[in-house]
């Protein structure tokens, strides 16, 4: 892989930042010919490993806008097929700005280009422009370019011949004839022209001619989305690593929202530098996993329940590398919204508290009281974990039917009493009725407990045996 000390002076730049650009430093010149227009250059090395992880996110990000979506790390290129979607954002300009507008919400410059297909749009985005540049017109990067449909040639016409992508010895033979732009070569012969140009004639031919047929190759997102970021230094405090985490959170988000889906659980993995450690042995990751109660996909929601599950951990050695993905996917439920009625913004923040407690606290401690068919008044709510429970998204948790009866199959008391204890021999000639496990969910152990009905002093009582051991049965009340 290539670092900046491996940079030449015949290197030629690929990309040029604004400030480097008002001094005169131009796309394509050698780094020495930019040194010598601005002496305090530099020049920075992008992996491609980095750049193939950022159009990955970005094309996952774009299939909210459009069903297919493809990219190439060569050009720094990510198509998106918008046929038929133009007419849900207000028609296809407006549907290009959406589309620059959540690229460079991910911190990222680009250049939108509409057109009848992948090759005809990538070359108007690349090179239009860069024309303008060179004919001292202003120029507009956030305002996208749209090819009417049909008009493909007329908007090649001004393209430079770098946009054909043909070999150094045919564009030096076409910029010794004078050809400077796809508009000269129009005007040729086609016969003429295809003598020189070989195996690409076909192809050249229908780009000049603003056809464009040229087959998409889908791509396929991963199965979970990740998201990772390194760090130059060791991160000690959790102010510093929460600062990464919005980062990887916001990144996340603009992936789930391209899926349409929400994350059901997250992983947060964090690689340690053992070397720094202050304990021994020291793991070389940390993995914390946090089950959510309900799916959640805003950025703003995925922080909070990160950052409250890092705050109740400390990490044994700094922090190298911070890993955030989505292992488990759910649809999000949709709701159609009231014009009339106002909604309270309590039901919309409902999922993301939960959420948060859930991270905070632990999965089995958060929920919501269940009635539970039972005959003892005080035992028929029940702790029910979140999860599962129907909250959608909007926090509004589906009401499931009551139970018809509050009550066992077997007989009930008619009149309660409280527990007097009786002889273990009045269950010899009792009538096992039901086994109890304890619904009572803030006691600690857990209980079990046996009703049976006996008959004690000629009228028929209702017995309860608890299951420790040694205890005695307890005359709860009377069964008229």
């Amino acid at each position: 892989m290539q670092t900046e000390r491996d940079v030449l002076g015949s290197t030629r730049i690929d990309v040029v930042s604004s400030e480097a650009n008002a001094l005169g430093v131009r796309i394509g010149q050698t780094v020495a010919a930019a040194r010598a227009k601005c002496t305090e250059l530099r020049v920075r090395v992008v992996p491609n490993a980095t750049v193939h992880a950022t159009l990955v996110r970005i094309a996952e990000a774009m299939l909210a806008f459009g069903p297919t979506t493809a990219f190439d790390v060569d050009r720094d290129m990510v198509w998106i097929e918008i046929g038929g979607c133009a007419h849900l954002h207000g028609g296809e300009i407006e549907l290009a700005r959406a589309i620059g507008a959540g690229v460079r919400a991910l911190g990222h410059a680009c250049r939108v280009a509409v057109a009848d297909g992948p090759r005809v749009a990538s070359a108007v985005a690349r090179f239009s422009m860069r024309m303008r540049e060179k004919t001292g017109l202003p120029s507009m990067p956030e305002e996208p370019i749209v090819v009417p449909e049909g008009k493909g040639a007329l908007a090649v016409k001004s393209l430079p011949i770098a946009a054909l992508a043909l070999d150094d010895d045919v564009s030096m033979w076409l910029a010794d004839l004078g050809l400077s732009t796809c508009g000269d070569l129009q005007k040729l012969p086609r016969r003429a022209l295809g003598m020189r140009l070989g195996g690409r004639t076909q192809d050249v031919m229908q780009f000049l001619e603003g056809r464009d047929q040229a087959p998409l190759e889908a791509w396929r997102p991963p199965e979970v989305p990740e998201e990772r970021v390194e760090l130059e230094w060791g991160a000690h405090s959790t102010e510093t690593l929460a600062f990464f985490i919005k980062m990887l959170c916001d990144r996340l988000a603009a992936r789930l929202q391209g899926r349409a889906l929400g994350a059901a659980s997250l992983e947060l993995v964090l690689t340690l530098d053992r070397a720094a450690s202050t304990s021994e042995p020291c793991p070389p990751r940390l993995a914390l996993s946090i089950v959510l109660p309900s799916p959640i996909s805003r950025a703003s929601d995925l922080l909070l329940v990160v950052r409250a599950r890092l705050e109740g951990c400390s990490p044994p050695a700094p922090v190298l590398a911070v890993t955030l993905r989505a292992p488990a996917l759910e649809r999000t439920a949709g709701r159609t919204i009231d014009l009339l009625a106002p909604e309270p913004k309590a039901m919309g923040a409902l999922p993301r508290l939960v959420a948060e407690l859930s991270a905070e606290l632990g999965e089995g401690i958060v929920g919501t009281l269940a009635l539970v068919d039972t005959w003892a008044p005080t035992e028929r709510t029940r702790l029910v974990p979140v999860k599962g429970s129907s909250l959608d998204r909007d926090g509004e948790r589906g009401v499931s039917a009551p139970p018809p009866f509050l009550v066992t199959s077997a007989l009930e008391p008619s009149r309660l009493i409280h527990a007097v204890p009786v002889p273990l021999e009045a269950l010899a000639r009792g009538q096992h009725l039901a086994r109890l496990e304890a619904v009572q969910w803030w006691r600690q152990p857990a209980q079990r407990r046996d009703l049976f009905a006996a008959w004690i002093d000629g009228a028929l009582a209702w017995l309860e045996l608890s299951a420790h051991r040694g205890a005695c049965p307890l005359l709860r009340g009377w069964i008229d």
